[in-house]
């Protein structure tokens, strides 16, 4: 079950993009990235799907609770965007990690450096996250936006962190089915994936044990599917018996799986390691 957290007072921060995220300090008195009801509940729900399913990767992710946003915390200022409304269900919380910064063009010049390079304990975490995304059809991790940060940790070694999943399943399109995202839609296809496996030794037969590994993740996150979903709170009104057999008839499909091996080989071989 996640933590529920009522907040302290009115946001830290609020982000001007079309979701309205905000920095938040709740009665835990850490700070919180809270995502709301402006979201359909089904996005909040991939949030939860896709945090929790990154844990069963042994993916790095920031931790994540509900947040219930007391009405006297939302600023008067916005409430043409932060209208009370959408406070009426718990919102979506993903621990703000101070010490990290989120991956953009103007940062990408430092992964050239071979020592800040080699501060970066889980480089081969990368492309799992984009064997992730294709698994879950992440349209919304790519060039023009890696939702991944950089970590700095206090012995000076650096982590790859993944966050903000409520544009997998073909951007909420799961109850459809389900298909591929492109190669425009991967971080395979990127500067940073150039820059950070260049050279490397041992890459290919990192990425089979990958591929590998790649089904016992699925597997995990399969047989622990009824435990993941209890997670999802009753207020945001989803079936979730529905859910589940939508989640079962595309994301855990032996053809998919296939599918997603044959796409993810494709793009490392066109973009990474070119024979």
């Amino acid at each position: 079950m996640l933590s529920c957290l009522k907040t302290l007072h009115e946001p830290n921060k609020i982000y001007q993009t079309g979701e309205v995220p905000f920095l938040v300090t709740c009665e835990d008195l850490q700070t919180w990235v809270c995502k709301h009801g402006r979201l359909a509940s089904s996005k909040l729900i991939n949030e939860v799907l896709g945090a929790v399913f990154a844990k069963y990767w042994d993916l790095k992710t920031p931790e994540i609770c509900l947040i219930n946003v007391l009405e006297e915390h939302l600023p008067s200022k916005y409430t043409n965007i932060l209208q009370p409304a959408f406070f009426k269900k718990p919102c979506f919380g993903s621990l703000y990690l101070e010490n990290s910064k989120e991956i953009e063009a103007s940062f990408i010049p430092s992964f050239e450096d071979k020592n800040f390079i080699k501060k970066i304990q889980n480089r081969d975490d990368f492309l799992k996250i984009a064997l992730f995304d294709i698994w879950l059809s992440n349209e919304d991790r790519n060039h023009n936006n890696s939702n991944l940060l950089l970590e700095f940790s206090d012995n000076n070694q650096y982590y790859f962190y993944v966050f903000d999943h409520n544009a997998i399943f073909n951007s909420n399109a799961l109850h459809r089915g389900l298909y591929q995202i492109s190669e425009e839609e991967s971080i395979i296809n990127t500067d940073l994936a150039k820059i950070l496996f260049k050279n490397r030794q041992n890459l290919r037969k990192n990425v089979d044990n990958l591929l590998k590994n790649f089904y016992v993740c699925v597997e995990n996150c399969e047989v622990n599917l009824r435990e993941i979903l209890a997670l999802i709170p009753n207020e945001w009104h989803s079936n979730i018996q529905q859910l589940e057999l939508d989640l079962h008839k595309n994301i855990f499909e032996k053809k998919w799986l296939k599918e997603c091996e044959i796409n993810f080989i494709t793009l490392f071989q066109k973009y990474i390691y070119k024979i």
